[in-house]
């Protein structure tokens, strides 16, 4: 990109001169010359040029001033000052305001180009960083929409917990809900359309946007492998009886038309009106449970809201999908301490003793599945016989401290299971690699064959080998390589250019510094000690 350059000196040789120097040669391009300030703040406005060469001392306003009135309007712009010896302090006070450099008079040319071309590099160097960070905000801007509904997705499925952090990712999006409910929505009947799964949940979360939006602030859509979830936004004053009823009209609405057009019957879960979107878990919830007691009941038009389904009142309280995978990634990673806090967390809702027992007891089956997976033939007894053991104590146990205490005892040993595991892989894979480098020595082995061979990368064979051996696939193979070399001289069966071929050196030369490299010796003179 061309730079624009203004000059501004009062006494005409210097400025011709100025205007002679070879700009093109730095991708620039001289906009205007002025002899005073006045004129030259006129220019600057003008033509907002992206460096400034002005001589300090000018009639009416002087070149401090200029630079001054030009980094107030522009701080982009780059001033470079012109003095002479007797206003060199000056000068010094100007860098305090922004001035990028100076050039002391009579101007060198040989020094200008130093400091052109030091200016011009940074210039460019910004507009490449500010292009950078606009092109990223303009991507960031795009992306606003998925990260909002990201976030949407991680509160329906109780993966957020801590309100302050939650707060700060929903300033961050700027994502305001004051007001909402939830509606769940799954396929009572087969369509009777031959059409692409996929397609099919496009057209109907579509058509029930297209409804929803009618009466709502915002509709965020959000599927899943057995049903359909829209959590419908309303503003502050919206009154809760009338968004329900809303609500309810144009779900009816929306059951006629996919009925119409997709030859299928839903069935319709309501929630409550929340404020608080830390409840958000809460109001997915009790739209799945309100649906799921709807099914194959087509009274209320297929639609039932969670305040008739009073039962579950008693058993609002569960561990939900999200916390429990929040939950295994911990375990998986390592993280006891996190592991620990998310228990507490995810318990922290829940008074009822019955009610933690037993959720406790299928968390931690879901968690020695997830973690332990198909390892459990391999696993020692005292591994094999834990989650009997704890699944009892829970059974017994009396209160709240006591229970998480055994769910986070028990995940604790999981982890240190899960580690052991995890190292005694890590060494299978890494002896397996190994036995392969000694038994292929002599062939033109690289990590690229390794990579192929094992299906995994040659980033992670070498830092596995790193890891176990403490050193690189290439050392290993070079040391094995020269170990047996020194065994076949020993023997004193072949010459050494027969020896450097049978371990994998088709370069005599190359294999004989390599050796002494090694052994301080020649493979020649080794024999003789």
């Amino acid at each position: 990109m061309e730079l624009k350059i203004l000059i501004l000196d009062d006494e005409y040789i210097i400025l011709d001169g100025l205007c002679s120097f070879p700009w093109e040669m730095y991708g620039c391009r001289i906009v205007g010359k002025a002899m005073d300030g006045e004129e030259g703040m006129e220019l600057i406005d003008r033509y907002q040029p992206d460096i400034i060469l002005s001589d300090i001392k000018m009639p009416e306003k002087d070149g401090i001033q200029v630079a001054k009135y030009a980094k107030e309007k522009y701080p982009d712009t780059e001033i470079i000052l012109l003095t002479g010896y007797d206003s060199f302090s000056y000068a010094q006070q100007a860098i305090t305001i922004g001035v990028a450099d100076y050039l002391l008079k009579p101007v060198n040319f040989r020094e200008m180009h130093e400091v052109i071309g030091k200016t011009c590099k940074k210039i460019r160097k910004n507009q490449f960083e500010r292009q950078d960070y606009y092109e990223l905000q303009k991507n960031y801007q795009k992306a606003l929409p998925e990260i909002r509904a990201k976030l949407i997705s991680d509160l329906l499925n109780g993966r957020l917990k801590d309100r302050d952090a939650l707060e700060k990712k929903m300033n961050q999006v700027n994502l305001k809900i004051e007001k909402y409910l939830v509606i769940y929505g799954k396929l009572s009947g087969e369509t009777q359309l031959d059409i692409d799964p996929g397609l099919l949940d496009f057209i109907i979360c579509n058509i029930c946007k297209e409804y929803l939006e009618k009466f709502s602030y915002r509709v965020y859509v959000e599927t899943d492998p057995l049903g359909y979830t829209f959590l419908i936004a309303f503003d502050e004053e919206v009154n809760q009886k009338d968004a329900i009823s809303k609500c309810k009209k144009y779900c009816e609405e929306m059951v006629k038309s996919i009925q119409e057009v997709m030859k299928c019957t839903m069935a319709i879960g309501i929630s409550q009106v929340f404020r608080n979107s830390y409840d958000m878990a809460l109001a997915y919830r009790q739209s799945v449970t309100a649906c799921e007691n709807n099914l194959g009941n087509e009274e209320n038009g297929g639609i039932i809201e969670y305040q008739d389904v009073c039962q579950w009142e008693n058993t609002a309280w569960e561990v939900t999908v999200g916390e429990k995978r929040t939950l295994f990634s911990a375990i998986h990673q390592g993280y006891v301490e996190t592991a620990k806090e998310i228990v507490n967390r995810i318990f922290e809702g829940c008074q009822d003793i019955d009610m933690m027992r037993y959720a406790a007891m299928e968390l931690l089956i879901s968690c020695f599945q997830y973690v332990l997976n198909d390892e459990i033939a391999g696993i020692d007894e005292n591994s094999r016989n834990l989650l009997p053991a704890k699944l009892e104590s829970l059974f017994f146990c009396h209160n709240k401290k006591e229970l998480l205490r055994i769910v986070n005892d028990t995940i604790a040993k999981l982890q240190e299971h899960n580690q052991d595991v995890k190292l005694d892989k890590k060494q299978q894979m890494a002896t397996r690699i190994m036995e392969y480098i000694c038994k292929n020595y002599s062939q033109d082995i690289s990590l690229d064959e390794l990579s192929e061979k094992f299906r995994i990368s040659k980033t992670y064979i070498n830092n596995l080998l790193k890891s176990v051996y403490h050193r690189s696939f290439l050392d290993i193979l070079q040391d094995y390589r020269l170990k047996e070399a020194k065994k076949m001289i020993l023997e004193n069966q072949y010459k050494i250019s027969e020896i450097a071929e049978k371990v994998g050196y088709h370069d005599i030369s190359y294999f004989i510094r390599v050796f002494k490299k090694k052994y301080g010796v020649t493979p020649n003179n080794y024999g003789k000690y």
